[in-house]
């Protein structure tokens, strides 16, 4: 079963749509939608660093337990 939790306040990063991000989990693995845009991004591998902003961060997102 896919458990599914909506991201308030994140926007996509292919469609810049606001609060259409939603984390989902399957207890195996975890990764990010986007319902506007149908964008999916894995959160189990490890962030990679890209030094072309200086102001843009990585998040990593993490289940509670």
């Amino acid at each position: 079963m896919v458990k599914r939790q909506f991201i308030a306040g994140a926007s996509c990063p292919g469609c810049g749509a606001m609060d259409r991000i939603q984390r989902c989990s399957d207890g195996d693995s975890t990764w990010m939608e986007c319902v506007a845009c149908g964008l999916v991004r894995d959160l189990d591998q490890q962030p990679v660093a890209d030094a072309t902003d200086a102001n843009e961060q990585t998040v990593t997102l993490k289940p509670r337990r």
